[in-house]
């Protein structure tokens, strides 16, 4: 069976992080730089892929996600402010997905077909309004990783499953973030924290395991972890550990992908968009 790998990006700043209160952080500091060093990388390997763009950002950065679309890359929404969507009731979801795609379609001409939630937050309830409300084509918030205490849960139940991260529902399609079974837990291989963190010995052994399933591999990245900005002034009341999730292992995030891509090339995976996707399972 063909396998395919998405190595997205979920385009927002620094200060959208959620272990961050945007209030106190000094947005005039930047990290974006680290959305066109990836699209270099993926342009040396020919790569197309989705970017998850946060609606706020879309005027700000228009030159540069016009770029996105002109390299042929697929855009997405991911939310409009980056508030969880668990934490907004419905009322304000739906405002929130309205104003993302408005600008989108109004600002760079994009008639966003896919959406991914802030932190895997979203539940059936919502997942239905993007479904049935936006009439979308697929989502992407699902991750089985039950130790993160920010990610949702959501009941697929009635989808049918294609593979074991790919769901279906009448015209629509969830896809679930890649995660590896050891010990009987799953631990994510997806994600760039988890590139930025694990040494790559660690994330290899990891991936071979993964890599030996039938599953496609769906990847996230953020802006700030290739950004070349390391003197980011995080507000003073910052702990250790939240410190240590947002730098440790930035540095190393660009020669550790050239190695993660070239394994799932050697692994003869097929880099798509989603939206590919959903046209090939269609």
């Amino acid at each position: 069976m063909k396998k395919y790998a998405v190595l997205g990006m979920d385009v927002e700043d620094w200060f959208h992080l959620d272990y961050f209160n945007k209030k106190e952080c000094d947005t005039s500091q930047s990290t974006m730089d680290g959305l066109g060093i990836y699209l270099d990388l993926l342009k040396q390997y020919n790569i197309k892929t989705t970017f998850f763009i946060v609606g706020e950002l879309v005027s700000k950065y228009e030159k540069e996600l016009k770029r996105i679309i002109a390299e042929g890359h697929e855009i997405a929404l991911h939310s409009y402010l980056h508030v969880r969507p668990l934490n907004l009731n419905i009322e304000d979801f739906i405002k929130d997905t309205e104003r993302g795609l408005f600008i989108l379609k109004n600002v760079l001409g994009i008639d966003a077909k896919g959406y991914r939630a802030p932190c895997f937050s979203l539940d059936r309830e919502r997942l239905n309004i993007l479904k049935d409300k936006f009439n979308l084509s697929y989502d992407s918030s699902k991750i089985k990783f039950d130790s993160h205490d920010l990610y949702g849960r959501i009941d697929l139940d009635g989808f049918q499953e294609l593979r074991p991260d790919v769901y279906q529902k009448d015209n629509f399609f969830e896809f679930e973030a890649s995660t590896v079974e050891v010990f009987g837990k799953s631990i994510p291989v997806s994600g760039g924290g988890y590139l930025r963190l694990f040494p790559w010995f660690v994330t290899k052994i990891l991936l071979k395991k993964y890599l030996k399933s039938s599953g496609n591999y769906f990847f996230y990245i953020h802006p700030f972890e290739f950004s070349k900005n390391y003197a980011i002034n995080v507000p003073q009341n910052t702990n250790r550990k939240t410190k240590f999730r947002f730098d440790a292992g930035r540095k190393s995030v660009h020669t550790k992908m050239h190695k993660l891509i070239k394994l799932l090339k050697e692994n003869q995976y097929e880099f798509v968009t989603f939206q590919e996707l959903v046209k090939r399972n269609s």
